[in-house]
Formats: structure tokens, C-alpha cells, sequence
């Protein structure tokens, strides 16, 4: 089985469109994502909403648990 791995998204919703609609076409039948969704660029809430819709197993970044203040 392939596996897609994603990380340091860092609100970036345009690239994450782009890469997941490109998964499937290099054959991955899973996708993880190593987090980092938030940060830099303007859309955090997007990317994270794409992410729950997808249902992608995400684990929390050092970006992500900073804002988290954890």
C-alpha cells in the first residue's frame, strides 16, 4: 500500500487543494499529515476544515502547540 505523507502546510489552503487532488494520482491509498496546518499564510481555519472533511490522521506540529499554548 502507498502512503501520502503531508506536513508544514502552515495555512497554505491553495497548495493542500493542490497536493491532495494530486495524491490519488500518484497511486497513495492513505494520507497522514505531520502537522503544522497553522501559520504564515492567511488561512488556518480553512486548511483545517479541509483536513476534517478529508479526515486526514493528523498529529500536532511545534507550530501548532505553540498557538495552542500547550
Amino acid at each position: 500500500m502507498k502512503i501520502g505523507i503531508i506536513a508544514d502546510i502552515h495555512g497554505n489552503h491553495l497548495a493542500l487543494q493542490a497536493v491532495l487532488e494530486d495524491i490519488p494520482k500518484r497511486g497513495a491509498e492513505q494520507v497522514y499529515c505531520l502537522g503544522d496546518l497553522v501559520g504564515y499564510a492567511p488561512f488556518p481555519n480553512e486548511v483545517i476544515d479541509i483536513i476534517r472533511q478529508v479526515r486526514i490522521p493528523t498529529v500536532m506540529g511545534n507550530y501548532d502547540i505553540v498557538l495552542t499554548g500547550k
